[in-house]
Order: structure tokens, then C-alpha cells, then sequence
């Protein structure tokens, strides 16, 4: 079950949270959303910026998720702590990524 959890419900979460945010339905908040104070400053940069990186953490989740279930297929007797380990990373490295893409981006507004 804990395989399942970390591997594709915490990811699917996630991705499922970054929908309101590409389809721009996420207002100017400081909870939720691609919050920094460039995006904070203004309606007219907060939208896009969560926009992309609502795509970003999308694509980021979708690889995730993908890698997490050839992980598991893949390698089906390894120990749950060890398993846990890698499918973490699998999620944690494309999210990482997507933060630097939107980062990029926001940077470029």
C-alpha cells in the first residue's frame, strides 16, 4: 500500500493540483499556486507564470508517475524502505526540475 501511496497517489495529487492552475482558475493567493514576489506583484504575471508551471508540474508528475510504475514492475521484491527511497527520488528530481523550469520562466516575464 505504502508503494501505491508514495508512488502513484502522491504524485497523482500533485498533478491533479496543478489542473486550476493551467487552466488559470487559481486567483492571486499566498497559499496556493507559484507564489514569489514577482508573481504576487501582479494579476497580469501571476497568470501565466502559474499557467507554465502548472504545465511544468503536470509533465513533471506525469514522468513521475510512469517511472514509478516500471520501477515497481520492474524490480517487484525489493525491500518497502527501499523502494520508498527510489520512487521518492523519482518523484522529487522531475519536481525539482519543474520548479527551475518555472523559475526560469518567471524570470523571463
Amino acid at each position: 500500500m505504502a508503494k501505491l501511496l508514495i508512488g502513484v497517489g502522491v504524485p497523482l495529487l500533485i498533478l491533479l493540483l496543478s489542473v486550476p492552475m493551467i487552466l488559470g482558475k487559481v486567483p492571486p493567493n499566498g497559499v496556493y499556486g507559484f507564489r514569489t514576489p514577482k508573481t504576487l506583484s501582479s494579476p497580469e504575471i501571476w497568470y501565466p507564470a502559474n499557467r507554465a508551471s502548472g504545465w511544468f508540474m503536470l509533465a513533471a508528475m506525469a514522468v513521475a508517475i510512469c517511472f514509478n510504475l516500471a520501477l515497481w514492475w520492474t524490480y517487484p521484491d525489493w525491500p518497502l524502505e527501499r523502494m520508498v527511497s527510489w520512487m521518492t527520488g523519482g518523484m522529487m528530481v522531475p519536481l525539482a526540475i519543474s520548479l527551475l523550469a518555472s523559475l526560469i520562466y518567471i524570470g523571463r516575464l
